[in-house]
């Protein structure tokens, strides 16, 4: 549940804003580490996710670990912002994802557990639309919408079903179009698909790797698509306490070795395999050195050092996105949340939009909270870069929709990393070319998604030999 006793708003506003992050360490805490010039085992330089996630799991192998962040508030992307109704109301928003999706057993599971977050339980959800042909059809997510997808005649059909019978793709540079129409077909690619991973990856399916999103090779591996989901178990979409912000947040709490507000310059080579890691005020000395910052920071920083993977790292295209966040007068029938992805380019950059359930306490009583995203891969019409057109667009997809009472845009550039083709290949040329001592990950390596980026670090620290701390856990 929300809180125990509290108010849901009072029980949200607890879990945001009691952390009490400075500027060294998170809660005022610098686990053990004073003066100017000191060392650290393993120094995890970007405080996102990806940076919290390494240093989680290098900690509980019992290393040494520092995190560096460069901005006052740790967890990037993955935060949940204050932001208050129209009459000074409590309320919030996502500045990543709505949710969590969870797997059974996998990675991110595991995390929930061990962390002890408190998660929501699920609820059913309102309608869902693709947006296509000018008309609002029901999602193919669901096996209704699916079945009615507009442009799948029988055949079409038909060729979905066969989809169990697929052997598995021996192709290792495999774009998501070719993967899905040979497994479920070219009307499913050609028809469906679009929209799916515009409202996932927001990128055209062609231009995106298999690399992007490891879960679909794994359950491929597994049977394919529908026998390999089958023996994956369901997932389920988790909402922790205070937000899907709650989970960077704990992490970097219970870390206790967060340092906000320090950013780095530079990385110095010394003699044994050592490294110096220079910063604003600050230089340490560390056996282990793990890049966990977006990849122009990684690029900047390795440039004297790797040349070479500093190449791979800006040849990386990353993707600007746009998000609109609005609050509009409770539509009926929409208590339960709404989603809508619209077919690319018919939604001439507006990629789809989804809101809140009404007792999602992150919304304002009464009002209906959407978040609406605009941009990624695909051009947006210059209308759409003001609220004005941004709601015109959404007003032809669902004219239930009455006028904002607030609206907040955030600008997310660099967003999504795009994970071209041969991804796997670059990822491998740039490892190749690091120093030694020098690691580099995120979300740029294992998709932008939180439950593959959850797997990702976690095969990664169990692949590692680094030094533990004296007395670490064995």
């Amino acid at each position: 549940m929300w809180g125990s006793g509290l108010k849901p708003g009072k029980a949200l506003a607890r879990c945001i804003l009691a952390p009490g992050f400075q500027r060294r360490g998170v809660g005022g805490h610098r686990s053990g580490v004073d003066g100017n010039s000191e060392s650290a085992r393993v120094i995890v330089l970007g405080g996102g996710l990806s940076g919290l996630l390494a240093a989680w799991h290098l900690h509980r192998r019992g290393c040494a670990v520092e995190v560096w962040e460069a901005s006052p508030v740790p967890g990037g992307w993955a935060q949940t912002l204050p932001w208050p109704g129209p009459e000074g109301q409590p309320g919030y928003l996502e500045r990543g994802p709505q949710g969590l999706l969870v797997g059974r057993d996998g990675a991110l599971d595991h995390l929930l557990r061990d962390l002890e977050l408190d998660l929501r339980p699920t609820q059913p959800k309102g309608p869902r639309w693709l947006g296509k042909g000018g008309r609002r059809q029901p999602s193919p997510a669901t096996l209704t919408g699916l079945l009615r997808a507009p442009g799948l005649g029988l055949a079409g059909k038909a060729r979905m079903l066969a989809e169990p019978f697929i052997p598995a793709g021996s192709g290792t540079a495999e774009n998501l179009q070719d993967f899905f129409a040979r497994r479920l077909g070219e009307g499913f690619a050609r028809e469906v698909l679009p929209a799916l991973v515009a409202g996932v990856l927001a990128a055209p399916p062609e231009r995106v790797g298999l690399e992007a999103l490891p879960r679909l090779k794994r359950l491929e591996a597994r049977g394919g698509l529908l026998l390999g989901g089958l023996r994956a178990g369901p997932e389920r979409t988790c909402l922790p306490t205070g937000g899907t912000g709650a989970l960077a947040r704990t992490l970097a709490e219970r870390l206790g070795c967060v340092i906000t507000s320090q950013p780095v310059q530079a990385l110095e080579p010394l003699p044994e395999g050592r490294w110096q890691v220079h910063g604003e005020g600050l230089t340490r000395e560390a056996e282990t050195v793990v890049l966990a910052l977006p990849s122009h920071g990684s690029a900047q920083l390795l440039r004297p050092l790797a040349p070479g993977a500093a190449r791979e790292l800006d040849a990386i295209p990353q993707l600007d996105l746009r998000g609109w966040h609005s609050r509009h007068a409770m539509v009926p029938s929409w208590e339960r949340g709404i989603g809508l992805l619209v077919h690319p380019p018919e939604g001439r950059g507006l990629l789809g939009a989804v809101s809140l359930a009404a007792d999602d306490p992150r919304g304002v009583p009464g009002l209906l909270q959407l978040r609406a995203y605009v941009g990624g891969a695909y051009p947006v019409a210059p209308d759409l870069t003001a609220w004005a057109g941004v709601f015109a667009e959404l007003r032809r997809w669902l004219p239930e929709l009455g006028e904002a009472v607030q609206v907040r845009e955030e600008a997310c550039p660099g967003a999504f990393p795009l994970l071209e083709p041969g991804h796997g290949a670059r990822v491998a040329r740039l490892q190749a070319d690091l120093p030694p001592g020098l690691h580099w990950l995120g979300a740029a390596r294992f998709g932008p998604g939180v439950p593959d980026l959850a797997e990702g670090i976690a095969a990664w620290a169990e692949s590692l030999s680094v030094p533990r701390a004296a007395g670490g856990r064995s």
